[in-house]
């Protein structure tokens, strides 16, 4: 089939008259075995290769007028190969006969063209569409790291500055008016708070560090504000280092992981959960498990908003997003990535197991 594609790519480069012209050299050659072999033989359904060279790569007349010319020719053939019919008229239908042929040819090469191109006009909107769901993602990533920096460059050192100044008020009120410098302590305070707030914030709008080995920080501040805010267990495992050089594959593999994590503590009520990374030649395999309640495709197939999104993110880094059971309770999710996958091998759906 690779090699068929290849020579279709080859005559689409080729002008529309050398195409009608080695399509009609391909009529005289198929002529020529067609009066060397006699009438005995018949070898007329071959002067459909030259008739379907000049529909596929050409077009519809130039197919058309080839087709005459494969009649002519084996009329032509049959004539100087010496055969005799007991009425001449007979000739005249035989070559009407297969004109008609060549017509039918012509016919079932159209279907078949229609068909292609309307195949190849498929996987070319898939692809754009691909191509552009993939920069509108990157975009909006790119969009939410901005603001992460602004918070944590701009607003948390104005907040600290503030701190600091309303810190320096207090000292300098505790002596004449302790009342103030308790309101002043207070505000310090307050916009301490406000600072910790806000770095989070900018953390989650810009959880992966752009180094190769981000990925691995950004996991394990995720399993370690888990623990803190949600109350439940939260390990990080990654028994070897891992390097990611493509940024956007570290994002989209911590936002599913993040996902996962947000499910099993909201929606799977699991009092601990294991995020584990590994890579190996070309492999990288994300990994969260949980002892919650456990996890169950809907039987109309139908897929929560949170499951779309894994799954498209998974799509998008030509990865696998598998959801099965743990042991002895609970769901893993797993995401897989294999470099050396053979590139437009693209899953569209998520692997329940």
């Amino acid at each position: 089939m690779g090699s068929l594609e290849k020579l279709f790519s080859y005559y689409r480069r080729r002008s529309q008259v050398s195409i009608f012209l080695q399509a009609l050299a391909l009529v005289g050659a198929v002529g020529v075995i067609d009066y060397v072999t006699g009438y005995e033989v018949t070898i007329y359904p071959f002067y459909s290769i030259p008739i379907l060279l000049a529909l596929w790569c050409g077009n519809k007349q130039s197919a058309i007028a080839i087709s005459i010319f494969s009649a002519l020719a084996w009329l032509g053939a049959d004539v100087a190969s010496g055969h005799i019919y007991s009425r001449e008229w007979l000739r005249g239908w035989d070559a009407i006969v297969r004109w008609m042929f060549f017509g039918l040819v012509i016919f079932a090469g159209m279907a078949i063209r229609q068909q292609r191109d309307a195949q190849r006009a498929r996987v070319e909107l898939l692809e754009r569409m691909h191509r552009l769901e993939k920069d509108i993602t990157e975009i909006s990533e790119q969009e939410r790291q901005r603001i992460g920096r602004d918070l944590h460059d701009g607003v948390c050192q104005q907040l600290v500055a503030v701190a600091f100044t309303a810190g320096l008020l207090k000292k300098e009120l505790e002596s004449d008016a302790p009342m103030h410098a308790r309101t002043a302590k207070d505000i310090a305070d307050r916009l301490q708070d406000a600072t910790v707030e806000t770095r989070d914030l900018a953390r989650g709008l810009s959880p992966v560090d752009p180094d190769a080995r981000g990925l691995e920080s950004a996991l394990n501040d995720l399993a370690s504000t888990t623990s803190r805010l949600m109350g439940i267990s939260c390990v990080f495992h990654c028994p070897e280092p891992v390097q990611i050089k493509d940024n956007s594959v570290s994002v989209h593999l911590f936002r599913i992981a993040q996902e996962a994590l947000s499910n099993a503590a909201k929606h799977g009520g699991a009092q601990s959960v294991a995020i584990s990374l590994e890579g190996d030649e070309g492999k990288l395999s994300l990994r969260v498990a949980d002892d919650g309640s456990g996890f169950r495709p809907r039987e109309d197939g139908h897929r929560g908003i949170g499951l779309k999104i894994m799954a498209y993110r998974a799509r998008t880094i030509g990865g696998i997003l598998g959801i099965g059971a743990n042991s002895p309770k609970g769901t893993v999710v797993t995401c897989m990535i294999d470099s050396r996958a053979s590139a437009g091998t693209i899953p569209d759906s998520i692997v329940y197991e």
